[in-house]
Formats: structure tokens, C-alpha cells, sequence
């Protein structure tokens, strides 16, 4: 698909401590409250658990460890936002959903070199003095094969 130069792509994006963070509209479910979780045994240390979701397991994600950043215990503050990639539903966990956005395809960079040895971040949107990452999610969530 090619896009034209005034095209935009619709994002959701996320706040991850003093990050911001952004998936496709697309790919999300819907964005719950925190509640709690199932652990999962043997699992990767960013696997928090499992949630029942309407009879549905899904498993959940911490977002800033998946990406290296430093963990913190989520709060009832923190939000799960459910995606879906691959045929499969996984929740992420982030600290809040702050906003929806049309961003300009001209405002979307590939990274730089520096940037593109994580692996997890497909582009770069620079809106104002707002710099937000777009996340590769079929890659985060191990579907890129």
C-alpha cells in the first residue's frame, strides 16, 4: 500500500513513564482498568499474567519491560490495552492512554541508527516538542516469523 503525502495513520498512544509510545488503531481491542492478574509459572519476566476476559485467557504484558525500560509495579492507576496481532488477543500493560491521533505521513520517520538496534520500533513521529515511537507490534508480540 502506498501512501500519499497527505495521508495519515491513526494511532493510540501510550504513556510509558516519560515515554510516549504508539500502536495502530487497528490493532487495538479495547483499553480495560488494571485488575488482577493470574501468574503464569516459568514465564518471560515481562509476562505479569493472565486475564479472564469474558471467559477468554489472555495474556498480559508489561510494556515498559518487554521495551527495556525500568519496571514498576502496575497501579489501579495503569490501564491494559488489549491488541490483537497474529489471530491472537494479548494485553499490554501501559500507564495511560493519552490520545488518538491522525499523524501526517510526512511528520513519520523511519529510526535513525541509533534507534533501529531496537528492533520493536518500526517509525518515528515528531509532532511539535512531542516525539513518540511507534511500536512493532507483530515483532513485539514474536508474530513476525
Amino acid at each position: 500500500m502506498s501512501l500519499t503525502r497527505d495521508a495519515t495513520l491513526s494511532w493510540v498512544v501510550l504513556r510509558l513513564s516519560e515515554r510516549e509510545c504508539a500502536l495502530p488503531v487497528s490493532d487495538v481491542v479495547e483499553v480495560l482498568r488494571m485488575v488482577a492478574l493470574t501468574p503464569v509459572p516459568e514465564s518471560p519476566p515481562w509476562v505479569v499474567g493472565l486475564l479472564n476476559l469474558r471467559g477468554r485467557g489472555v495474556v498480559v504484558t508489561d510494556l515498559k519491560g518487554r521495551l527495556g525500560l525500568a519496571v514498576q509495579e502496575p497501579d489501579l492507576s495503569s490501564v491494559i490495552v488489549v491488541v490483537r496481532s497474529g489471530g491472537r488477543e494479548v494485553g499490554l500493560i501501559a500507564d495511560e492512554v493519552i490520545d488518538v491521533l491522525d499523524v501526517p505521513v510526512d511528520r513519520i520517520e523511519r529510526p535513525d541508527a541509533l534507534i533501529a538496534g531496537s528492533h520493536l520500533i518500526t517509525s518515528v513521529a515528531h509532532l511539535g516538542d512531542r516525539t513518540i515511537l511507534a511500536i512493532d507490534l507483530p515483532k513485539l508480540l514474536g508474530d513476525d516469523h
